[in-house]
Order: structure tokens, then sequence, then C-alpha cells
């Protein structure tokens, strides 16, 4: 079915994307979700007839300003997070012991923490040379696939260790900016938003149209 081939065609774009960026997949895939929940719930207040005109004049732009926040306070605090955990990873300043009992072995471990250090590449460096010495050159096909596996497998090793602390830089920043740093500017925004407007509003008969938390819900 064209529904079916659409879906198989989405999730291998996702996964061939996303193979080694899980990090960069939390966050694009949270900052998604949140502006298609924004979507929907601003359609929601604009379909629902229990509203008055002046009533959906507040909650609109209310609802959207809340989605923007969240957004972009997702963005600002989860970003940071993932350059610093890609940086101390990259310098060797987090690593596993294999990783570390490589860097000793190819006598690399003096490199850690420098600026412009990066494991990865110089493993790849350090592959590329082995290839091109005369020594490898001379060994038999036997001796060189062992050679060059024992070198890989640590290469493997490092790529899912650096993915996954970006994938756990990324939880962290989001959390921290969807449980602390959102809902205190968000209410911030709303309650200002709020002063500046309730006169405009029809209130309701005997009743007060905006909640303790400052938002009127569908």
């Amino acid at each position: 079915m064209r529904g079916e081939g659409f879906i198989k065609k989405a999730v291998e774009w996702v996964y061939k994307r996303f193979e080694t960026g899980s990090g960069a997949m939390i966050l694009i895939t949270s900052i998604t979700g949140m502006a298609l929940s924004t979507i929907a719930q601003t359609v929601a207040i604009i379909l629902n007839k229990k509203y008055t005109d002046s009533q959906k004049a507040f909650m609109i732009p209310q609802e959207l300003t809340d989605g923007l926040i969240n957004i972009f306070s997702m963005f600002l605090i989860t970003k940071p997070f993932q350059k610093l955990s890609s940086k101390l990873v990259k310098a060797g300043k987090i690593a596993t012991k294999e990783i570390l009992e490589y860097l000793k072995r190819t006598d690399m471990v003096k490199n850690i923490g420098e600026k412009e250090f990066d494991i990865g590449q110089s493993i790849r460096r350090n592959i590329s040379n082995i290839e091109k010495s005369d020594v490898f050159i001379k060994l038999s096909d036997i001796e060189k696939a062992k050679i060059l596996t024992e070198h890989r497998n640590v290469l493997d090793n490092y790529e899912i260790y650096s993915d996954s602390i970006s994938a756990l830089a990324t939880t962290t920043g989001a959390v921290l900016s969807t449980a602390l740093i959102a809902p205190v500017v968000r209410n911030s925004v709303a309650s200002r938003y709020q002063k500046l407007n309730i006169n405009k509003m029809t209130p309701y008969q005997d009743k007060n149209p905006y909640p303790q938390n400052g938002r009127l819900t569908v």
C-alpha cells in the first residue's frame, strides 16, 4: 500500500539520518512533538464553540506563545549540553576503560584534554597509517584482518559511547528545560499577558474566567 511505503521510507530516512545521532534525534523529535501539540491545541481552541470570540482572542495567542517558549527553551538549553558532552568525549576527558587503554597503547593518551584532539579522527588516522606501513603490507591477509579488527572495534565502541553520552546530555537538557525553565518563563509571560488583556475579555456570569494557573483550558 502507498501509506505503508511512505512509512517505510520515512523510517529508513530516520535510521540513516540518526543511526549515530541519538541526541539529535531526541532534540528534533521533541521539538517536532511540541510544535504539533501547539498546532493541535490552537486548532482545538478555534473550533471549540464554547468560547466566545473575545475569549479565543486571549487563548490563541497564549497557546502559541506557550508553544514558542517550550520550543526555544528546549533548543537553547539542550544544545549547550550536547556541545559540551561532545567536546568532553572527543577530547577524552570522559571515556571508557577500553578507550583509555587503547590511547595508552597507541601513545595518544598524552593528547587527552587538548583543544584540537579528537579521539574518533585520531583512531581513523591511526588505522590509515597502519594500512600504509611497510610492515603491515608484508603481513598475511589473516594477520592484517586481525590487526584492523582490533582497531575498528575500538572505533565502533567509541562511536557507540559518544552517541550514548550525547543522548544522555540531550535528555538531561530536555528535562531541565521542560520541568524547570519553560514553566517559569511561560507562567511569567502568561501572567503579564493576562493583566494586559483581562479588561478586554467578556467575563462569564459570576465566574472568574482565569484559573489559578493563569490559563484557560480546552
